[in-house]
């Protein structure tokens, strides 16, 4: 029986031509071969390698869950619906700032900003919405570059590729926050026993966002410039049922479209997600259904749950 190759080979059957591709990130500034495009990951040229790190780190390339650990929970994964927990809350960011700026009630960017006024952790990964809304990854020090990377933009960005480019100091801790793909990408990260090259042993604080879909980039900005046209979008926010709206917002009108006319532009690999509420992480955040302006938030390690209390202490966030 022939061996599976584990390399960019392996990747390209197993992940790539099955469009189960998520675009987070994890392969891509690893290697000459591949690169991120227009919200998609592609292969420039083939690799002889028989394992590589593109396939250890892709978090939907095959992989037995018994290898993995919840390295911070501090046991083996267990199929547990929403994942270890230790406390699940109902959070806002007391800082009016980061309410209207961010998404829901502010509490993931308040806890960045927190962690990082605390030195919990030296610099964070955040998603920023770039030229024409195109996501990818921001490395993050400070309030005002937070507040830039503020709210959601519902298109899977390559997020993680900011995590390998660094550039890091010496003895750096770094915050991640990402969807449940990019968290589990991380813990296959530190599982992996290739050469570690990348900075996963310097990450600090993970938050995992919920997620139950992304967007394919191409096809949804096309759809918002025929029905939004050429008007300045700041904030997107798709509203919990029973109203499930794609709320548009611009310089000069809001706009709402039902959450249905979107869904043709749902990635086809999100259709087969296993994890919808970031369980690999310290900390997850969502909404809550029926009262705006506010996140559901799940604490699932000891580290996390410093951070939230520490925060609530403090007067940051309020449950």
């Amino acid at each position: 029986m022939n061996k599976m190759n584990r390399g960019l080979k392996g990747l390209e059957e197993k992940v790539l031509r099955k469009d189960l591709c998520i675009a987070c990130g994890a392969c891509l500034s690893l290697c000459p071969y591949l690169r991120s495009w227009q919200g998609r990951v592609v292969k420039l040229h083939d690799c002889s390698l028989e394992e590589g790190r593109c396939f250890a780190y892709c978090p939907r390339a095959e992989l037995e869950f018994a290898q993995i650990e919840h390295e911070e929970i501090g046991k083996k994964y267990e199929k547990i619906e929403v994942g270890p927990v230790r406390k699940v809350w109902m959070a806002r960011a007391k800082d009016p700032v980061w309410r209207k700026r961010a998404q829901s009630g502010g509490v993931v960017s308040a806890l960045i900003d927190f962690a990082l006024r605390k030195k919990v952790i030296d610099a964070a990964i955040l998603t920023q919405r770039e030229t024409d809304f195109l996501p990818g990854g921001r490395i993050v020090r400070n309030r005002q570059d937070i507040l830039t990377c503020a709210g959601s933009s519902y298109v899977s960005g390559p997020t993680l590729e900011a995590f390998h480019k660094g550039p890091w100091q010496e003895g750096e801790k770094i915050g991640v926050v990402g969807l449940p793909c990019q968290a589990f990408a991380l813990t296959r990260m530190k599982s992996s026993s290739l050469e570690k090259r990348t900075p996963v042993d310097k990450v600090g604080l993970v938050i995992g966002l919920f997620c139950t879909w992304a967007l394919e980039y191409e096809r949804f900005i096309a759809f918002l410039k025929v029905r939004v046209g050429k008007s300045d979008i700041y904030k997107l926010e798709i509203t919990p049922p029973p109203e499930r709206l794609l709320k548009v917002y611009t310089n000069g009108q809001l706009y709402a479209i039902p959450v249905d006319e979107i869904r043709p532009f749902i990635r086809e690999g999100c259709h087969v997600c296993s994890d919808m509420t970031a369980e690999f992480s310290d900390i997850s955040a969502g909404t809550v259904e029926g009262i705006d302006g506010w996140n559901t938030m799940i604490v699932r390690s000891d580290r996390g749950e410093a951070l939230f209390k520490e925060a609530e202490k403090e007067g940051v966030i309020e449950c």
